[in-house]
């Protein structure tokens, strides 16, 4: 009997990553007519991530991931520094980097992880705090037919790591929660899952496009593919 009956995985830093922000801050002031050099763009990718810390209204973060339009709020107050740089700056960084598919990167190991579990039998969800459809970022990579459910915070009103977000997962895949594992990569929000009675996994930070070790889900379940998994994204089986 197989330890598990479900995984449920976090998206952002878990499944896929974004490209580097700074050259995608170049193009994109060039797509609005204007030309920026790559200190300029790191610069203001830097003042963006102080603004990130900075925010000081608190119905704006806690909205940020309860709803499409507190999702576009906050990040566009996190941007404003973009738009220093260049007018209209953090509208199209906003559509084109944060909330579109092209900008969803799966890790190497991504898919063959999915794939295993597939062939398993386990059935697989999504839970992801988010402000827009990411499903739309499964069907770029051709991941979207490994999936059993999304639920995604904006569409509930609720956010991680709020345990019924986790239950919704739960009853979509007809599974019992102790019978659940959910893997993510943040200690506060993912690990919510706990308090409803699942198991949690949290990976540790890897270097963007590196292999993420998802090789450690599968060897939590408890799955016979772990070896082959490893050895299909070139990591040494342990």
């Amino acid at each position: 009997m197989a330890r598990f009956d479900a995984v449920l995985f976090d998206n952002g830093d878990t499944l896929f990553h974004k490209p580097l922000a700074p050259p995608a801050i170049v193009s994109l002031v060039g797509e609005l007519g204007a030309t920026v050099d790559a200190d300029a763009a790191r610069e203001a990718w830097e003042s963006v991530k102080r603004a990130k810390h900075s925010v000081d209204d608190t119905d704006l973060v806690f909205g940020r991931n309860r709803s499409a339009d507190g999702h576009r709020r906050y990040y566009l107050r996190c941007y404003e520094p973009l738009d220093r740089l260049c007018p209209g700056l953090a509208e199209a960084f906003y559509r084109e980097f944060k909330t579109s598919a092209s900008s969803m990167i799966p890790y190497p190991d991504t898919r063959a992880t999915l794939e295993a579990i597939h062939r398993s039998g386990l059935a697989v969800g999504i839970v992801s705090n988010t402000g827009w459809n990411i499903r739309v970022g499964y069907e770029r990579a051709g991941l979207a037919d490994l999936v059993d459910c999304f639920v995604l915070s904006y569409e509930h009103g609720m956010a991680k790591p709020e345990p019924e977000l986790f239950a919704l997962a739960a009853r979509a895949l007809h599974i019992e929660p102790s019978r659940t594992l959910m893997v993510g990569n943040n200690g506060r929000a993912d690990s919510g899952a706990v308090e409803l009675g699942c198991t949690c996994l949290i990976l540790p930070p890897v270097s963007r496009g590196a292999v993420r070790g998802l090789d450690a889900v599968l060897r939590l379940a408890e799955l016979e593919e772990v070896s082959d998994m490893a050895g299909s994204v070139g990591v040494p089986g342990r």
